[in-house]
């Protein structure tokens, strides 16, 4: 299965696209690096393919304090080795708006502007090596830190697993 991420736009598979569709609009997260264009990419593309897989209202955007003008061929090619497509993505500059409309902030050892009174949903996962010198290790860490995030969103989300359904439907 391949997936497409655009920067405020979600494609799935087959170019289905979510805009403008009358559905909730999702809560986003937001992952912000140095340039928009590695590890806050990689962090929005497996976040956006695991929280559809386990039906949750959330949906990642990936943004830059100094964005790069393109992402990085061993990014792209890595992520697609992964089935994440993101051949039409472009690095964007972190807006306000992104900062304010976020459920969660996640940064990379950088510093957000427009931080005043975020506080509560900021994390900082600044123990990320370069992707440069180490993608896979890189890619691991950020992938096990996802689930751990996406494990605090379950609550709020409001979804059930298998083995969560009512008593009645387990047969107890």
């Amino acid at each position: 299965m391949r997936w497409a991420f655009m920067p405020a736009l979600l494609l799935l598979p087959g170019g289905i696209s979510l805009a403008g569709q009358d559905k909730p609009q999702a809560e986003s997260i937001l992952f912000v690096c140095e340039h928009g264009s590695a590890k806050s990419l990689i962090a929005a593309a497996h976040f956006n393919r695991l929280a559809e897989q386990r039906g949750l209202p959330h949906r990642a955007i990936a943004r830059g304090i100094n964005p790069d003008p393109e992402i990085p061929e061993q990014v792209r090619a890595s992520l697609a080795k992964d089935g994440l497509d993101v051949a039409t993505w472009k690095p964007e500059k972190v807006a306000e708006n992104d900062v304010r409309e976020a459920a969660r902030v996640v940064t990379f050892a950088c510093k957000v502007p427009f931080s005043r009174n975020i506080t509560k949903k900021l994390v900082d996962w600044q123990d990320v090596p370069s992707t440069s010198a180490d993608y896979e290790r890189a890619r691991a860490i950020i992938v096990n830190k996802i689930d751990a995030l996406i494990k605090t969103l379950l609550p709020q989300a409001g979804t059930r697993k298998a083995w969560q359904a009512p008593r009645e439907k387990r047969g107890l």
